[in-house]
């Protein structure tokens, strides 16, 4: 146990710089593409709370089929943590954002900022938790629920970066600059 301690530790650190990083470069990936629809599906494409979440779902995403393939002492309830913890960090970063904004009454970038690293973060953290208390007794029995959840998730975030709900909800889909 304390050699795959280790390497989770050292797993989930490498998820949280891969997401920062690729978080970081992929705010900007949409207008680099000169706003290719496709690049949009993934990447930002406004300033909208929600397609902020983009900088969070897709690189842990990735990260976690990465690790599903290369780590198969957790295969088996990985998909399941992880699915938890991104919809945590996204709470986290609608949270986060609608109460300081309520509070200041106006929209901080640096609050944003920090907000997306502390979600990465708090996002790694929770994983490593989950993960190194094991799976539970109904371990092979998550991984198709698991899928199936990742992808309604992939699917909203998708048809809501395609078709924004922004008459219901505008302060999630609006910019808010």
């Amino acid at each position: 146990m304390k050699a795959m301690d280790g390497n989770l530790k050292k797993w989930e650190l490498a998820e949280a710089v891969f997401v920062s990083v690729s978080g970081t470069l992929l705010h900007f990936v949409y207008e680099w593409s000169g706003n290719n629809r496709v690049v949009g599906i993934f990447a930002p494409v406004n300033e909208s709370v929600f397609e902020h979440l983009k900088l969070v779902f897709f690189p842990v995403l990735l990260f976690t089929l990465l690790q599903y393939v290369l780590c198969q002492e957790i295969r088996s309830c990985l998909l399941w943590i992880k699915w938890k913890t991104v919809l945590g960090s996204m709470a986290f970063i609608v949270i986060f954002f609608y109460c300081y904004t309520g509070i200041l009454q106006k929209d901080v970038p640096w609050l944003d900022i920090g907000s997306f690293y502390v979600a990465v973060l708090l996002n790694s953290l929770w994983a490593y938790k989950a993960l190194k208390c094991g799976c539970g007794e109904n371990k092979d029995r998550q991984s198709v629920p698991a899928v199936c959840m990742w992808a309604v998730l992939v699917v909203m975030m998708i048809l809501g970066t395609l078709y924004p709900p922004v008459k219901a909800l505008p302060g999630l889909f609006l910019s808010p600059v």
